[in-house]
């Protein structure tokens, strides 16, 4: 039987547990790595730095993780927020790929994150009669033996045209002529990654944010530590380091430039992704189809649907990649080829666009992203320095400890990685806990639908929630006009997360930034005064982080803005009950 939730009493337990992030820690933390040198430097809080640095704790290693912004800032919260084999891949016969993605994705459903990872079925629409059934149910099949060692994932399910119709209500039965199903895990990037950095503090990493390195400490031609530049205070600090890894995804050509070498280039691919109504598609499963140039795939994500992506050469600023009115169209266009029911831009609820790192020697002239490489590189250089590349999310944990295995093997050390049987924060005692979604929805007065999405975001953390809750009851009130969060979940995120800023909370701790049609602005107000006193903020500071988000969604949202001036795409209205998980 499922033990009931018990939170743990706050107090000085809470603030000894090694896995909170927050100001006081990271103070710690700076001033810790600044009077001793550490073993390893982690340059990058995305999934594959924060994979790194959890990979080396476990091989007894003393390590600094570090981040210019927030954890998972740029890519790592930016994705297609699945953990996929990538079914595409084996049409360009990359079964190696094909097949490492697999045996991880699995293994995060299974051991390293159950919580947030679940199983989600796609259905693949034949358009074609004769030739496409076999042909695709042939990848299928290949899809599902590469699962087979995991036994995670149900097995390929085909459809008729009649089958596929009642399965997607909204396929357009004139055009399909069946469809073949199969099995993914769906998650939460942003979450997860938080999850590994917190897994590593856990482990013993120093995790220090908001801290971009301006310099690297040479012996002679050897990298032998960081200078880091402390956002908040402007001041500088010297980090000694036997050595170093660079996993700053794609900035990571330039952090190598500092390094005093320029063996790569980075080019950046634009995908963007759109957040749809939970009643703009209705169907029991995924879609993944041919679009014009590539693949669409929309997915039942926390009760709403997400539609990507894109894949073009991206030019601007890194720091600020946005969706543009043609991305949202395209993605709207490619979808309503497979439908009778469409989608139209007053479906859409948010958008945002990530940046792909592919890995580009120097010299080369490619001019579209299809001739990069997108498997993963560890490339030594200077002395010193290991910089890791490329790659995708679902495979951070091998690209992880690929890096490691080189960085240390000039230290001579030959312990290995220990990070595939290592379940994260939130999945130590799941399974005390996954059934308990009726009980905390009672005891919290909250929907079941709003418990299992608690359950999932947290996981066996949703203790510390209900710590919070009974020690300031008024926490346990959900969101206005937001009933799936619940209010202790922003303070939480300030005390144990690492947000640091409004930001941090609206678009990565929650999702509310893409999940509110208004981009959360109307909430935001009540969110900057809850969290101000737990992060020391004045009234001026609380204006300027309102100011700061308003900026953001402006900017996020332009593309929106630009189609709702234009006349609308003609669409059907969408019907029916919500997508749920």
């Amino acid at each position: 039987m499922t033990e009931p939730v018990r939170p743990r009493a706050p107090g000085a337990e809470e603030a000894a547990d090694p896995t909170w992030l927050n100001p006081a820690q990271r103070s710690r933390d700076l001033a810790a790595a600044s009077a001793a040198p550490v073993d390893l430097v982690v340059i990058g809080a995305g999934v594959t730095g924060a994979g790194a640095a959890l990979d080396a704790a476990t091989r007894g290693l003393a390590v600094l993780l570090v981040e210019a912004g927030d954890i998972a800032v740029g890519t790592s919260s930016r994705s297609g927020k699945t953990f996929h084999g990538g079914l595409r891949y084996l049409e360009q016969l990359n079964f190696r790929l094909v097949a490492h993605a697999i045996a991880e994705r699995d293994l995060m459903v299974k051991t390293l994150c159950p919580h947030m990872a679940r199983p989600e079925a796609f259905v693949y629409p034949l358009t074609h009669p004769w030739w496409e059934r076999p042909y695709v149910g042939a990848g299928v099949l290949l899809y599902d033996l590469f699962g087979l060692k995991g036994g995670a994932m149900p097995r390929q399910r085909h459809f008729s045209r009649k089958g596929l119709k009642a399965c997607i209500a909204s396929i357009d039965a004139q055009r399909v002529v069946g469809g073949i199903q199969y099995y993914d895990a769906l998650m939460d990037d942003a979450r997860h990654t938080l999850a590994v950095v917190r897994s590593a503090a856990g482990h013993g990493v120093k995790v220090v944010t908001r801290a971009p390195v301006v310099e690297f400490i040479k012996d002679g031609a050897r990298v032998a530590g960081v200078v880091l530049r402390d956002t908040w205070s402007g001041s500088q600090h010297r980090i000694g380091a036997r050595a170093v890894i660079n996993a700053t995804g794609i900035w990571a050509d330039e952090v190598q430039q500092l390094a005093g070498a320029n063996s790569f280039s980075v080019q950046p691919a634009k995908g963007v992704h759109l957040l749809l109504r939970p009643e703009a598609l209705q169907s029991d499963s995924g879609i993944l189809a041919r679009a014009t140039d590539s693949v669409i795939i929309a997915r039942r994500w926390y009760g709403y649907w997400l539609v990507g992506t894109t894949d073009s050469l991206w030019s601007g600023g890194k720091a600020q990649p946005v969706a543009e009115a043609a991305d949202v169209d395209y993605l709207l266009d490619n979808l309503n080829r497979y439908l009778a029911r469409k989608v139209g831009r007053a479906d859409v609820l948010g958008v945002y666009a990530g940046l792909r790192p592919l890995l580009k020697p120097v010299g080369d002239n490619a001019d579209s992203t299809s001739a990069l490489s997108r498997d993963h590189a560890v490339i030594a250089g200077p002395p010193g320095l290991t910089t890791i590349v490329g790659g995708k999310y679902t495979t951070y944990r091998r690209m992880a400890r690929d890096a490691v295995d080189a960085a240390v093997r000039p230290l001579g050390v030959s312990r290995p990685s220990g990070t595939a049987t290592l379940p994260l924060v939130g999945a130590g005692q799941w399974a005390a806990v996954r059934d308990s979604g009726a009980a905390l929805a009672q005891r919290l007065r909250i929907t079941p639908a709003a418990a299992g999405l608690l359950l999932q975001r947290h996981g066996d953390r949703v203790r510390d929630l209900l710590a919070l809750t009974e020690a300031q009851p008024e926490l346990a009130r959900a969101l206005p006009g937001a009933a799936q969060y619940l209010a202790a979940e922003l303070v939480y995120a300030v005390q144990a997360e690492g947000a640091q800023t409004l930001i941090d909370v609206l678009v990565r701790r929650t999702h509310l930034s893409i999940e509110l049609a208004d981009g959360a602005l109307a909430l935001a107000p009540f969110v900057a005064e809850l969290i101000a006193p737990h992060l020391g903020w004045s009234a001026q500071r609380e204006q300027a982080e309102l100011h700061a988000y308003e900026r953001l969604i402006q900017r996020e949202r332009v593309a929106l803005q630009a189609l709702h001036s234009q006349p609308p795409t003609p669409a059907a209205p969408a019907a029916g009950t919500p997508a749920t998980r």
